[in-house]
């Protein structure tokens, strides 16, 4: 069964003792983390607790498929179902992939619930799978519509009872990422500023709402090094002002990438990547530990030289070319995607 991401939740409280399987994917992983969170919260799973819960990361079921089989098959002796959590978000989902997750939940055993999380997939004949199975709910995660970001001010807005005109709503919204977490936190950022001041004008709030374009520019590095090219694209165009967005952007990508050289380098003396991610310095956000692990198995040292010597020449031809910087950019952002994309598959 297919259903909309706004009405998930009621669904699942209503089917909770007939579903064995619940899928979240798309380009909004915001929204696939947040719709897992209250996954969680709703069917009162403990992912600490080894005897009822297994984890399955995407590394991990890529170098041993049968783990997945494996774990659905095993009793659970403390409750009535086996709780196994497949996280696929950081890697590439293949024909060979996808067949051995349909072999898995294609068993006489019912009790078990799998909770699938990943990224963008293709629509095919795998995800229809479990559109039409009865006992699955897939819920596909694509950007934020601008009526339900629109709502969620206005509703805002009128229990501060703090009224603005329709324009500055409309454009406040565009100023708002296309990934859901990122606009829950902003939408409760803006919520404890308008709780703690008073007399709060339209300036003070399109300033504090802009500070998030920051996080969109490294949505399109994200999005890119990870082979993501339309959704890359997409946030670039959406967030394009002038030439300093390029510049920034240019420069968060010479950062991304000299991380990972330093990761590389480091590791060929460490050899076990997670120390060295867990030691350097500066510390690594806990949250972006899987996508920079991730990241330096997709880019090799080599990869990278030839990515910092194409930034370099891109921000000389940027600052010298104001009518063409951001189709050059643009231009850099699809065929690094690409490339990644590529390495990723192969």
């Amino acid at each position: 069964m297919k259903t909309n991401p706004s009405l998930y939740e009621d669904n699942l409280k209503k089917r909770l003792e007939n579903v064995n399987v619940i899928f979240l994917y798309g380009t909004n992983i915001g929204l696939v983390d947040l719709l897992y969170k209250k996954t969680l919260e709703i069917l009162q799973i403990d992912t600490n607790d080894p005897f009822g819960v297994s984890k399955i990361n995407g590394d991990e079921f890529k170098d041993n498929p049968s783990v997945l089989y494996d774990n659905i098959n095993t009793l659970n002796i403390f409750s009535d179902k086996r709780y196994v959590v497949l996280n696929l978000m950081h890697i590439s989902v293949n024909k060979s992939l996808e067949n051995i997750i349909l072999e898995s939940v294609k068993t006489e055993n019912n009790n078990y619930l799998l909770l699938i999380k990943a990224a963008n997939l293709k629509i095919n004949s795998f995800l229809k799978y479990f559109q039409n199975i009865n006992d699955a709910i897939l819920v596909p995660c694509y950007e934020e519509k601008v009526n339900t970001m629109h709502y969620k001010l206005s509703n805002l807005f009128s229990r501060h009872k703090i009224y603005f005109k329709e324009d500055f709503v409309k454009n406040l919204v565009f100023k708002l990422s296309s990934n859901s977490l990122t606009n829950e936190m902003e939408i409760e950022k803006l919520d404890i500023f308008l709780t703690n001041n008073k007399n709060v004008t339209e300036e003070m709030i399109f300033t504090l709402i802009s500070r998030n374009d920051d996080i969109n520019l490294n949505k399109v590095v994200e999005n890119c090094s990870n082979g993501n090219p339309s959704e890359a694209l997409t946030i670039f165009e959406n967030i394009y002002d002038n030439q300093s967005t390029s510049i920034t952007l240019i420069r968060m990508f010479v950062n991304h990438f000299k991380l990972i050289e330093k990761i590389l380098l480091l590791f060929e003396n460490n050899k076990n990547l997670n120390d060295v991610i867990e030691n350097i310095k500066p510390p690594i956000f806990f949250k972006k530990k899987d996508f920079v692990i991730f990241q330096c198995k997709v880019w090799n040292l080599k990869l990278i030289n030839l990515m910092l010597t194409r930034l370099i020449k891109l921000e000389l031809e940027c600052k010298l070319n104001h009518t063409t910087e951001k189709t050059l950019l643009s231009q850099f952002i699809l065929s690094t995607s690409v490339l990644a994309r590529n390495k990723i598959s192969s």
